[in-house]
């Protein structure tokens, strides 16, 4: 089960550059399995799993390249992950790259370039500390991020997070700025359309109005994956600390009870 699913994630990674940080929560995945407790990543057991998976996933996801020749194996990598990497193409598009890099400075862009790619990569470890306990919503943050860091994002990406929300419907009563984020998203797909065709077509716009709604667009998906996780960690906190709000409450009259049982109820749902 390991090797396949360590297949399939090396597919993944060899598809797309940045879907080899989900190493880390399928490792985790391995490893709540195995101990059947708590993750501690000082435990040799956990050390184990997540060397075994990157292990697993690194040699299904280069031992392709070993049937090229090795003149072009180099030529390979420059033109694929060297081109997600680089950015060499600013064509428009609804991420944070094409704007930034059509204006910088050539002489800062290398520097530039490290720092977006690193920011992509950077969240993957303090989640990984705080939802290590939580491997699938783990997996689903870091889906996100990708799809709003990465260097040349789609619709498609969006959409695919986007059909998962019902998975998480437990957190929706502890969620702040469903309203918010999702009338930033309509819109955003409303206008997006028509600020390129004003700005490519017609001539009456300039980049700056697309890049706007690109910078709205982001923040949106920003917005959204916070509130998720507020709302995620609150809902465990309910949980796992609801044993302590019962000993502390006194529940001598029947009003409490009931009170105390519909709080109960509301929290687990």
């Amino acid at each position: 089960m390991e090797s396949f699913v360590n297949l399939l994630l090396a597919l993944l990674a060899y598809q797309n550059f940045y879907s080899i940080m989900l190493v880390v929560p399928v490792a985790i995945c391995f490893l709540q399995r195995d101990v059947l407790g708590l993750v501690k990543y000082l435990n040799p057991t956990a050390v184990k799993s997540i060397l075994l998976t990157l292990s697993l996933t690194s040699l299904a996801r280069f031992s392709p390249l070993l049937l090229l020749h090795p003149d072009s194996v180099v030529g390979f990598i420059r033109s694929t992950y060297g081109f997600v990497i680089m950015v060499p193409e600013l064509t428009p598009n609804m991420g944070i790259f094409w704007y930034f890099f059509t204006e910088v400075f050539q002489h800062f862009e290398l520097f530039f370039i490290i720092v977006f790619q690193v920011n992509a990569f950077i969240y993957t470890i303090p989640l990984a500390i705080k939802l290590r306990n939580h491997s699938v919503f783990l997996l689903y943050t870091l889906i996100v991020l990708i799809s709003i860091f990465k260097s040349y994002p789609t619709y498609a990406d969006v959409g695919f997070y986007l059909s998962f929300i019902p998975c998480w419907s437990f957190t929706h009563k502890y969620m702040k700025n469903v309203f918010i984020v999702s009338n930033m998203y309509i819109w955003c797909a409303a206008l997006s359309p028509v600020f390129y065709h004003l700005w490519i077509y017609a001539g009456s716009a300039n980049a700056n109005f697309y890049f706007a709604l690109t910078l709205v667009f982001n923040g949106a998906q920003i917005f959204f994956i916070s509130d998720l996780i507020l709302a995620y960690l609150r809902r465990d906190f309910d949980l796992h600390h609801l044993c302590q709000l019962l000993t502390l409450i006194k529940l001598n009259s029947p009003p409490h009870r009931k009170l105390m049982m519909s709080y109960l109820v509301s929290t687990s749902c």
